[in-house]
């Protein structure tokens, strides 16, 4: 048997970053985007995922993206695509979530970063997209779960 050939394999790392928006108001409604306060005061029909209601896009959220995409060289697209993505958790109200994949509002770009030798590498994007949040799950001193809906 043979050694194998170590030429033939290339070492890929990938990562995903979440960044939180520094916007007055949620991605999809206009609850306040506030941290810190108590549990489930900034929801509404329309972040609970309530029956007959419809998300409307935070506007702000979009320049924000824009901005860092112009910062970092990515390629804006004048058509992006928002899908839910479907999946059952506690902290998850509506049983989806609003995000982008397929057709994000910016592609490509870079971060630049120095190594140690001084030298700027540039480390490739593959998207930078918008998708709400989830809430948050917590326990009390009596270990019970609890479901904070706040930034969801």
């Amino acid at each position: 048997m043979s050694a194998p050939d170590d030429t033939a394999w290339e070492i890929v790392i990938g990562l995903e970053v979440h960044c939180q928006l520094a916007t007055a108001e949620k991605l999809f409604c206009g609850c306040p985007n506030r941290f810190g306060q108590p549990p489930n005061r900034d929801t509404c029909p329309i972040c609970l995922g309530l029956p007959g209601v419809l998300p409307v896009l935070n506007r702000q959220a979009v320049d924000f993206a824009l901005a860092v995409g112009a910062a970092l060289g990515c390629t804006a697209h004048p058509r992006s695509v928002f899908a839910r993505k479907h999946y059952f958790y506690p902290d998850l109200p509506k049983g989806y979530q609003i995000t982008q994949y397929d057709r994000p509002l910016l592609t490509g770009g870079a971060v630049p970063v120095e190594a140690e030798d001084g030298a700027v590498r540039a480390v490739p994007l593959t998207r930078i997209h918008l998708e709400e949040d989830a809430g948050k799950s917590t326990h009390d001193a009596a270990h019970a779960p609890l479901v904070d809906l706040n930034r969801a």
